[in-house]
């Protein structure tokens, strides 16, 4: 059932037009991510969708009945209250009606034998169960823990919280009201990994739709099935998550831009045709024709490309094999230590990532490398021909008084000028920008001015704090690139799990005052720690196990058992040729529709675009399951015994 709907909308800003022309529809399950550059209106086109702004011309209508969650409009949390007490006001009529029942239960034991009582109370009382009466407070507790607002925590006044903490406990509030249509703007920001994995699962499950903005493309990939992107004043709308969106928009725009190619060609025959045949007698009428076609036809517009971020990082020397040796080392501060027996190794070329919550002791242990805290026991032993650069999340390597340009030219007096200002350009840096001094800066901004800098030192071993913070996905995925491709060695502390997932080839887990190392990126981490607990759970239970089967004859199968294998055998030779067939066909299909997208009078229009990308999408979906299936028929086939 659609619940929304926006028609038209057109949104100006002075004589700025931020977009027009927009049009979508949103389903009662939509699970939609919300994308595009800075600027391009994403928090604008959510404050139309809740109200709060009026678009320029156009509407946006939600059904009646259709509340919407908006994280902005819930920082009305009373500051005089409990966390508990304020978590309860969202529960108001539930507790009311308990209130009710436990007046009627006096009612019935003064009056034990009025039906009537009885049976109003047996309906009231269903009703309650139905409405979650029972199990409200387990809900509050349950979302507060995933939040990380421990039980200690809910007896605290809210006006003794930090800023942060009021953020996170607004969001909490939010999700506890299950608004039908839920609008997330930036939801992972400032959340530890622990809490976005919680966050992932809820909304997972969440009984309403969601539309949300974010930067965070794992968190995408795992929510969304559907992303809206918004770019260049216009709203495209893809099916599936972020990385098959990013797929297909990349098709459509070498599709376009093969189109373009083509038609541009057959543009310049048919002007050269003209130009020779317009003045001769014999061929003036067909000349004349051609013109006409020509002034006719609809032309493909190119692709628009965003100007991207450009980074490069290499190393002036290499360093040895070892990079850096950590042994019984305890790390943190003369009054407390935060974490303790850290003991891993770093090699040439490795991607370590340092995980865990906020707080914990990854910064302190990036600065105790850097020297700019001492150990408080252990060994730190750094390996040879180590040049080292630091990226500081908290941008604290500039001088707030220098200008962009100065900062770089300081560090590098020799550089021509023209060469400092095409690095700088490079990093989206205009001549404006450049005489800006490092304080007139934004947050992204000094990311930049920061990665610049770095790049030019050419270190061969580089220990990152939170680079990704103040990068918007495009500068985000660029620099993943720019680091894959680094040809030195790499420690770094992220909680962007999309990232940590494309380099690490380690990770570093710090909680609860000790490190543990996994050789894996976040996936293989992630799937291990389901198997420690799954162990836990094992040897919790391990008193309630089955008693256990005699094996002795284990290798001994009897000839109907026999038979009932090579059946099972059988069967799974037949659904590895089936799905080879099905592939086949399905690869065949994708081919005809790719094929068909290319032709220039279809790739010159959206409207006839868009049923062929649903189509191929479809096909690509059912692809992937066909591929899927395969490798499951042929695992299975390998571990038959």
């Amino acid at each position: 059932m659609i619940i929304a709907q926006a028609q038209n909308l057109e949104q100006h800003f002075g004589a700025n037009t931020i977009f027009s022309g927009i049009s979508f529809s949103i389903p009662d399950n939509a699970r939609i991510g919300l994308v595009g550059p800075n600027g391009a209106g994403k928090t604008t086109l959510l404050k139309i969708m809740t109200g709060q702004q009026e678009p320029t011309s156009g509407a946006f209508t939600i059904n009646k009945g259709i509340d919407v969650g908006y994280i902005a409009q819930e920082n009305d949390l009373d500051e005089a209250k409990t966390i508990w007490d304020e978590m309860l006001t969202v529960f108001d009529d539930l507790i009311q009606k308990n209130n009710q029942i436990m007046q009627m239960q006096q009612q019935i034991a003064d009056n034990p034998e009025d039906q009537e009582l009885l049976k109003r109370y047996d309906q009231f009382a269903y009703d309650f169960e139905q409405q979650g009466g029972f199990t409200y407070q387990a809900e509050i507790k349950s979302v507060l823990n995933g939040f990380k607002f421990n039980e200690d925590t809910w007896s605290k006044i809210i006006g003794t919280l930090s800023g942060g903490e009021k953020t996170r406990l607004a969001f909490v509030k939010l999700l506890l009201q299950k608004p039908p249509l839920l609008l997330l703007d930036e939801p992972t920001n400032y959340l530890d990994l622990d809490t976005l994995d919680w966050l992932e699962a809820f909304l997972k499950n969440y009984k309403g739709a969601i539309v949300t903005v974010s930067h965070d493309q794992y968190f995408l990939d795992h929510l969304a099935n559907e992303i809206f992107e918004l770019n260049f004043g216009k709203l495209t709308t893809f099916k599936g998550n972020y990385t098959q969106y990013t797929q297909e928009r990349e098709l459509m725009s070498a599709q376009q831009e093969a189109a373009y190619e083509k038609q541009q060609e057959q543009i310049k025959k048919e002007e050269e045709f003209i130009q020779k045949n317009l003045v001769r007698a014999s061929t003036t009428k067909r000349a004349q024709s051609r013109r006409k076609k020509l002034e006719k036809m609809e032309r493909i517009t190119p692709p628009k490309h965003k100007t991207k971020v450009k980074i490069n990082f290499q190393s002036e020397r290499p360093s040895g094999k070892e990079v850096l040796i950590l042994k019984d080392l305890d790390i943190g501060y003369p009054d407390k230590t935060m974490v303790s027996n850290i003991s891993f190794q770093v090699n040439k070329g490795d991607r370590v990532a340092i995980i865990g919550p906020n707080g914990i002791g990854k910064s302190t242990l990036l600065k105790t490398l850097m020297k700019q805290l001492a150990p408080k026991s252990g060994s730190i032993k750094y390996g040879a021909s180590l040049d080292i650069g630091y990226y500081d999340q908290e941008l604290q390597g500039l001088d707030s008084t220098k200008t962009v340009l100065d900062t770089i030219w300081d560090r590098h007096k020799t550089m021509p000028e023209r060469d400092v200002r095409s690095i700088l350009a490079s990093f989206l840096f205009t001549a404006k920008d450049i005489d800006k001094t490092v304080a007139q800066l934004s947050g992204g901004q000094k990311a930049r001015l920061t990665l610049t800098v770095l790049s030019l030192e050419k270190d061969n071993f580089l220990l990152m704090d939170e680079p990704t913070n103040h990068l918007d996905i495009e500068a985000k995925e660029v620099l993943e690139q720019a680091l894959n491709n680094y040809d030195g060695t790499l420690l770094f502390v992220s909680h962007d799990r999309y990232f940590i997932n494309q380099l690490a080839n380690k990770i570093v887990s710090v909680r609860n005052g000790h490190a543990k190392i996994y050789e894996g990126n976040y996936s293989y981490y992630l799937d291990e720690k389901a198997k420690q607990q799954a162990s836990a759970v094992q040897v919790n239970t391990a008193n309630n196990t089955e008693p256990a089967v005699d094996n002795t004859n284990k290798g001994k199968l009897s000839y109907q058992e026999q038979k009932v294998r090579d059946s099972q055998k059988r069967k799974l030779e037949r659904a590895i040729q089936d799905a080879e067939k099905k592939i086949e066909e399905l690869e065949k299909q994708e081919k005809e529709i790719q094929t068909e997208m290319a032709n220039p009078d279809i790739a010159a229009s959206f409207e006839k675009l868009g049923p062929l990308q649903e189509q191929l999408s479809a096909v690509q979906e059912s692809l992937d399951q066909a591929n899927n299936d395969w490798e499951d028929a042929i695992d299975a086939l390998d571990n038959f015994e």
